[in-house]
């Protein structure tokens, strides 16, 4: 690489905000080559129900999940837990400053095919809701992305990403008798 060339790749970076995310393609294109660190969040309601939302994205499999997002530039975890509640449960919440657990996130360690979005370093919070949620209607009969559903127990369709909480959601009680949804 040339000096010109490597001041034209400074430049072009300089020129993004970091803070809004980055362009999709060079976001994937960091996640093929670095962790990621993301934050999920904890939500339970006084019958120690969980709020979980549906996922259908070409990432992940189709499924329930934790409401998270990933960390942007000269940003806090408490702020990006902050703007994730409200981007996907449409409202601020009260947190709980120490996180219940930190975690590799790694998916596909032997399939190199896998390398978008396969490592992430993630942080899970306790929220508390500001108002009450209630469950997504199904749309003609199909959960779409984005969906709020409470559950007393764990899905069988919860994304296998969150498996490395599997000590957090014991302690909640969360996994007897799995439901499905």
């Amino acid at each position: 690489m040339t000096h010109q060339e490597a001041e034209k790749i400074l430049a072009d970076c300089l020129a993004l905000d970091a803070r809004q995310g980055l362009p999709e393609k060079l976001f994937l294109a960091v996640s093929t080559i670095m962790p990621i660190p993301n934050v999920d969040l904890l939500v339970l309601n006084e019958r120690r129900e969980i709020l979980l939302a549906w996922r259908d994205d070409p990432y992940f499999e189709p499924g329930w999940h934790l409401p998270g997002g990933c960390l942007r530039y000269k940003e806090t975890m408490l702020e990006r837990v902050q703007k994730t509640a409200i981007a996907e449960l449409g409202q601020e919440v009260t947190i709980d400053p120490e996180p219940l657990a930190v975690r590799d996130a790694i998916r596909g360690r032997e399939d190199e095919r896998l390398r978008f979005r396969a490592h992430h370093v993630a942080v899970l919070y306790a929220c508390h809701l500001t108002k009450p949620i209630v469950d997504t209607p199904l749309h003609d009969g199909i959960r779409t992305a984005g969906d709020l559903k409470w559950f007393a127990k764990l899905p069988s369709n919860l994304l296998r990403i969150h498996e490395i909480y599997r000590d957090v959601f014991e302690r909640y009680h969360l996994y007897e008798e799995q439901q499905d949804s």
